[in-house]
């Protein structure tokens, strides 16, 4: 096995729910050394949301794999005195407080630039540090709908539906992530480095939109919500079949004649361009459905895959789980939680050759490291004083 990609890189991490911790753990991954300061008795809210047997929640689980835990109180002049230690020793530091909370603590970027000139100081907030809703507090759902993904999903014609995951939170963590690396090669190349960067969740969910503000800009249409089918490509959608339902879609008009081969509907030849598809789409798609309605699934998935068109069943998570590509892949890992519990966790999307991501860490019980952590950073005597002044909140 090669060294892990961020071997070496020490990351610590004041973080909570999802944005964050996810990007912590995709660094984690990776092979950096992730500490995550929580407070004492309380930790990360995520501990207690959505708890499974013996209380283990999922949700924290999946977001804080591969990671040390420490407590510390800042509300102690010695809980800050080791925050600001621990911070400033490190590559990175990751952070989502509300807006101007790591001023008024004293461990904004200014302040621990000072104490690590090469420190990579990522903050992740509901609308960035910048704009005039830099102070508003963001939640995934909020974000959601005022980001515009929300207007554009859900059945067509219908009323409008939240994407079924976290999806501000997640490329919000992600793209935290991206920034933190950009960071990391930059610091080595340039005599005068700043490693402040700030993502928001509104900032990523705009950004999704991607092509739909072109467009806007271009014929001033704005979009709904239109179900399962594609906004440009005819066929390109959900179908029922005669047991349930696949994906399918023709992806260039040279290949239309060989998917109405397929289908068995010679009247589909009167749309050979992807333009007419889209002009007469009501009737184009009610042909394919009817005919695609006298089948089960898996005789479909046979017939166009041995065409060498695209397609695929409607799959729910079990059918994930038990997915041979991924288990190829990795993707679903068999795992045991600090308690002892088995779970499964996902498993990191990037595969590197030579290393293999595994979860070699279960996400850390409250404080467990923090002797550990603690004694590597500094000399006994400082841990002592720092205990004694209520520092980890004994």
């Amino acid at each position: 096995m090669s060294t892990a990609p961020l071997d070496g890189v020490s990351v610590v991490e004041m973080t909570a729910h999802r944005a964050g911790p996810f990007c912590g753990a995709l660094l984690a991954d990776l092979g950096a050394d992730v500490v995550k300061i929580e407070r004492p008795g309380v930790g990360d809210p995520a501990r207690d949301q959505g708890p499974g047997p013996d209380g283990l929640s999922g949700y924290f689980q999946a977001n804080n794999r591969n990671k040390r835990s420490v407590t510390l109180d800042l509300k102690t002049d010695a809980g800050l005195e080791a925050a600001r230690e621990l911070i400033g020793a490190a590559d990175v530091f990751v952070e989502n407080f509300g807006y101007g909370v790591t001023d008024r603590l004293g461990i904004d970027y200014e302040m621990m630039r000072e104490v690590n000139p090469q420190l990579v100081y990522a903050s992740i907030k509901g609308y960035g540090e910048t704009g005039p809703d830099r102070e508003k507090p963001g939640l995934d759902l909020i974000l959601q709908a005022e980001g515009g993904i929300m207007s554009i999903t859900g059945p067509a014609g219908g009323e409008p539906v939240k994407v079924g995951q976290a999806i501000g939170d997640l490329t919000a963590g992600m793209f935290a992530t991206i920034g933190i690396l950009a960071k990391l090669n930059q610091r080595d190349r340039v005599e005068e480095f700043n490693g402040k960067l700030d993502v928001g969740l509104f900032d990523s969910i705009v950004c999704l939109l991607n092509e739909y503000l072109t467009w806007y800009s271009m014929n001033g249409h704005v979009p709904g919500p239109q179900g399962t089918s594609h906004q440009t490509l005819v066929p390109y959608q959900l179908f029922e079949t005669a047991d349930g339902y696949l994906v399918t879609g023709v992806p260039s008009d040279d290949r239309w004649d060989d998917f109405v081969d397929v289908i068995g509907r010679e009247e589909l030849r009167d749309y050979p361009t992807n333009a007419d598809r889209v002009e007469h789409r009501e009737a184009v798609i009610g042909v394919i459905q009817t005919e695609l309605l006298t089948q089960p699934t898996e005789h479909w998935l046979e017939t166009l895959r041995a065409a060498n068109f695209p397609a695929g069943p409607l799959n729910d998570v079990e059918d994930v789980v038990h997915h041979e590509q991924a288990a190829a892949r990795g993707l679903v890992r068999e795992h045991v939680d600090a308690t002892g519990t088995e779970c499964l966790l996902p498993g990191h999307p990037v595969n590197y050759a030579g290393y293999d991501t595994s979860i070699d860490r279960p996400a850390p019980e409250l404080g467990a490291h923090t002797d550990e952590v603690f004694a590597e950073l500094g000399d006994q005597t400082t841990l002592e004083e720092w205990r004694a002044a209520g520092a980890f909140g004994d």
